[in-house]
């Protein structure tokens, strides 16, 4: 058993903390905001993850998981994990102040040996530049570098049975040492320099960011020729170099790391001076996602006297309450700059997005968000979504619209219904009465800004809704 902490109990720092005392290590998770940790020694989790209470309250108990905000705590630690945020700057760089800050608290109370683990993303040479920190140097700790690769709504799973542990470090005893911490974890090690280490994650998302990115521009391409976007995914997605996942097209990608780390890795590009016409792409193609339904839904209701759209899901996935990088709150911004009322609904993340758009309407219940409403965006593909009467929401709303943001709905039966129902790439094939949004009709400004259960126990008309396609990931971290 090591001794461990980590500083920051944000998404990355409470599943790290939690996880490694499942592996089997004694943790002390560092968090200086005091209501945090008043929330954190009570058992009162800040952030909605699968799996993750039940890990911290099992751990709480049995003594391998303590809470502080004294950073005295780490003086007997053999590794501190640094897993605090590293924040957009105006101009697209990463803010790594966070990180130096809790170097420089840290290091008054370091044993020498100790190794500095950076969990947070930064830019490539961080850990060599923290490692050369005078105060690091004379205190004899070594930095590593050890990204996580962990998604939203299944982050637990992700560290527990990851696809591989990258470690970065300028010493073989530096590697070796921290990949004695995972030795439990039936996955690959491994071991490059820090730099590569960094690199690798930024190279990650930035990769899946265009796969989504990619396949939303070939729905519109779909769109055009009267093709099915699902059935293209399908076929390139059986080639066995290309593979099946990222490739859904919809309201396209957001949440805390895709948006921040594009920017990032362009910022550190041209700092170094290279191009990036790929990243800078691919970041306006998934903007251009959210414009483009925002005028579908302008479109739709703009003969009506005071329009009111409702958006079902409003975090940037399922299974969490993270609505950073939203693209609901996206589309919601640019209806409400055209004087649209916007009423909406998530199971869990209604308070995270009252802070950032509080001019929303937002209700508890779906189907009191969709009551009178003269148009529907599907934003986030909640499993609840799909038991919902679509006979019942056919009475109750106003207007018969209905935008499929996730390309999860039956078009055909739904138009059955009474729906004008409208898909991203998927055509005359799934769209029902096979109606065209007129992308041009409205000008729109640049997007900006956005940078409980079923109630009352209706029968769920579940023919009128599909599962999923096995496409994973058009919005996942």
């Amino acid at each position: 058993m090591a001794q461990l902490a980590v500083v920051g109990a944000g998404y990355v720092g409470l599943v790290t903390a939690a996880c490694l005392a499942e592996l089997g290590h004694s943790v002390t998770c560092i968090e200086v905001d005091e209501q945090k940790l008043t929330r954190l020694r009570a058992g009162d989790l800040p952030i909605h993850e699968p799996g993750l209470a039940e890990l911290v309250s099992k751990h709480q108990l049995d003594g391998c998981l303590r809470f502080t905000g004294d950073y005295a705590q780490i003086s007997d630690n053999d590794s501190v994990f640094i897993a605090v945020p590293t924040p957009s700057r105006e101009n697209g760089s990463a803010d790594t102040s966070y990180v130096l800050q809790a170097v420089d608290s840290l290091i008054p109370y370091a044993k020498r040996g100790l190794l500095i683990v950076i969990k947070s993303t930064v830019p490539v040479g961080t850990a060599d530049d923290v490692a050369l920190m005078a105060p690091v140097m004379e205190a004899g700790v070594e930095v590593v570098s050890n990204p996580e690769f962990l998604r939203q709504g299944t982050a637990v799973y992700d560290f527990l049975q990851p696809d591989r542990v990258v470690i970065g470090a300028s010493s073989l005893q530096a590697a070796v040492d921290i990949t004695q911490l995972y030795a439990s974890l039936d996955a690959p090690i491994v071991a490059v320099d820090r730099r590569s280490a960094e690199l690798a994650k930024y190279t990650a998302n930035a990769l899946l960011a265009t796969r989504i990115s990619f396949m939303n521009e070939i729905s519109h391409i779909a769109t055009t020729l009267d093709a099915n976007v699902d059935d293209v995914a399908r076929i390139v997605g059986l080639d066995r170099r290309i593979g099946p996942a990222f490739l859904r097209a919809g309201l396209g990608w957001g949440g805390s790391c895709f948006p921040k780390d594009l920017l990032a890795l362009s910022s550190v590009a041209a700092n170094n001076g290279c191009d990036t016409p790929i990243l800078q792409a691919v970041y306006r193609t998934n903007e251009l996602q959210r414009e483009r339904a925002a005028r579908f839904l302008l479109d739709a209701v703009q003969a009506i006297q005071d329009p009111v759209v409702a958006i079902l899901g409003l975090a940037f996935k399922p299974n969490t309450d993270d609505v950073r990088g939203s693209p609901a709150l996206g589309v919601a911004q640019l209806l409400r700059r055209h004087g649209v009322t916007v009423r909406a609904h998530d199971p869990f993340a209604l308070v995270n997005a009252s802070l950032v758009l509080p001019e929303v309407d937002y209700r508890t219940d779906p189907y009191l968000a969709l009551e009178g409403a003269d148009a529907l965006l599907l934003a986030t593909e909640w499993e609840e979504y799909y038991d919902l009467d679509w006979i019942l929401v056919r009475e109750s709303m106003r207007g018969k619209t209905v935008l499929d943001g996730r390309n999860v709905l039956n078009g055909g039966l739904l138009a059955e219904l009474g729906f004008r129902y409208w898909s991203f790439g998927r055509g005359n094939h799934h769209n029902g009465n096979g109606s065209t949004p007129h992308e041009n009709d409205i000008a729109l400004p640049p997007i900006g800004g956005a940078t409980q259960a079923n109630a009352n126990g209706a029968k769920p008309h579940q023919d009128a809704i599909a599962q999923p396609p096995a496409l994973s990931g058009a919005d996942v971290e």
